[in-house]
């Protein structure tokens, strides 16, 4: 289930008001960076908001009181098929290192033409973190110019980089979620409760309900008892049947299990070696993601280093 499906607003329902407020109130600056950790729901509190602004006068319009999108708004349809005249989308796909400079050049044509019924235009780019240089400084041009009747959200992983050009030219909201809305949300996405499941083993404050999903998922897929598992054996899964292959597996969630797994051997052990061992691993998955190399060769040294370790 991708962002803009998520018709219901769990544990972010504060930031959609504070940015209600604003926009109401006519000062709301038009270029906004919601910035925040992975996973934590950005996108959606973005569509909620986006749906709240572009239903204001349609029937159906956004449930501000459950904080809810209705499924028979027409913006929302229209959002869902990309068909909206009023609101462009940028992310990154996912087999490209980047934001392409093309999307850009998209953006630039829908900017300069006019706005349907003469209502604000929203352009909304999840994942802001990939832009490159060049993506970068092509949108920079754009959202330099006076436009008052356009609206920029940038999304960002604040754990990564952005380019400082597009960064100082935003007004930059910091999200963060309450552990404690993990448990509802997670529910919420498959419709059941799942959440009580998941072995005490992964729950910390590593884990976003992003990385909560995708665990499920893979385990679903694969046949794997949920209530079973622990970060060690969930990564020599991952290992022997090859699910690193799978578009299920999301090769950052590598991150979060390498944490957890070295936070429990660092407590049970006190171990030094183990602060060098994540350094390094890190580093290999970095570049191993960069560089689009096979993931074969990190899961066996990460087999071989950390889930062997006496």
């Amino acid at each position: 289930m991708e962002s803009i499906e998520q018709i219901n607003l769990i544990g972010l329902n504060n930031y959609f008001r504070e940015l209600n407020n604003i926009y109401k109130n006519n000062k709301l600056p038009n270029k906004i960076i919601l910035s925040g950790k992975k996973g934590i729901g950005k996108s959606v509190l973005s569509f909620h908001f986006v749906n709240f602004i572009l239903s204001a006068n349609e029937e159906n319009k956004y449930d501000i009181t459950n904080n809810k999108i209705n499924n028979y708004n027409r913006s929302y349809s229209l959002i869902l098929n990309n068909t909206h005249p009023n609101f462009f989308y940028i992310k990154k796909k996912i087999d490209k290192k980047s934001i392409e400079i093309s999307k850009i050049r998209e953006l630039k044509n829908f900017v300069n033409k006019s706005s349907f019924n003469n209502n604000l235009k929203i352009v909304m780019i999840d994942d802001s973190e990939f832009l490159s240089n060049e993506s970068g400084n092509s949108l920079l041009k754009l959202i330099e110019e006076p436009n008052s009747n356009v609206q920029f959200i940038l999304i960002r992983d604040n754990s990564k980089y952005i380019l400082e050009t597009i960064k100082s030219r935003c007004i930059e909201f910091n999200i963060i979620l309450e552990k404690k809305y993990n448990e509802e949300i997670v529910d919420n996405y498959f419709k059941k409760k799942i959440f009580y499941k998941i072995p005490n083993s992964f729950l910390n404050n590593f884990m976003t309900p992003l990385n909560f999903i995708n665990l499920i998922n893979i385990c679903n897929e694969y046949e794997i008892a949920i209530n079973e598992i622990n970060p060690n054996l969930f990564i020599k899964y991952i290992l022997n049947k090859k699910i690193y292959n799978s578009k299920f597996f999301n090769i950052n969630d590598i991150r979060v299990f390498i944490e957890l797994l070295l936070f429990k051997e660092y407590k049970k052990k006190k171990n030094s070696t183990l602060l060098d061992n994540r350094l390094k691993l890190l580093k290999k998955l970095s570049d191993t993601i960069y560089f689009n190399l096979d993931l074969e060769p990190f899961f066996i040294e990460l087999d071989l280093i950390l889930l062997n370790e006496k």
